[in-house]
């Protein structure tokens, strides 16, 4: 008697496990839309209530003080230098300055002509097209390869080393290079005066 009631037990479960699954098959089943539109109706859009902006008490608002503009003194005072050196661009350190590139910029072009932090010039700008590369050589004997360009305003065309011609145009004044120390600067530019 036992043994009966445990069969009809066990047939009893797996019959409900059986109708699970299979109602579990039909809900995965997906609907044709058709039969999505006749069984389900569009819900309504709820009305949603809009609160009564509460009134607030009027508050007296004391004026604020208008801020005093504060003096910023520049690291570096602009010294127009070209005022008084009007033949700046003809000193000779100035105009043969290729030779002192590297002293700010450093010897290799790549670090300072491509990738993050420059104006990452394409390849071909120095190199030509990728069918005919070429390493680039000084425009004239006795020149560096960087004065074969930075010429302003068309930084792809020579700048022969003008040093003024290169900087100033920029925003890259004088100071940059020779620092603001107005004294020592006359005293030193003394011996490149002829």
């Amino acid at each position: 008697m036992k043994r009966r009631i445990v069969i009809l037990l066990a047939l009893f479960v797996l019959g409900v496990l059986v109708l699970g699954c299979a109602q579990q098959e039909e809900a995965k089943t997906t609907p044709t839309p058709a039969k999505t539109a006749e069984k389900t109706p569009t819900p309504k859009p709820k009305e949603e209530k809009t609160p009564k902006p509460t009134p607030t008490p009027e508050k007296k608002s004391t004026p604020k003080p208008t801020p005093t503009p504060k003096k910023v003194e520049a690291s570096s005072p602009l010294v127009e230098c070209t005022v008084c050196h009007t033949k700046s661009t003809d000193y000779k350190p100035h105009v043969n300055g290729g030779q002192y590139c590297a002293n700010c910029h450093g010897s290799n072009p790549h670090t300072i002509h491509v990738g993050p932090g420059t104006i990452n010039l394409e390849c071909s700008v120095c190199h030509g097209p990728p069918d005919n590369i070429q390493i680039p050589k000084p425009i004239e004997e006795g020149r560096t390869v960087c004065e074969n360009c930075h010429a302003y305003p068309d930084a792809t065309k020579p700048s022969y080393g003008n040093l003024v011609n290169i900087h100033l145009p920029r925003g890259k004044y004088c100071t940059v290079c020779h620092g603001t120390d107005v004294s020592g600067l006359h005293t030193a530019a003394d011996s490149f005066v002829e």
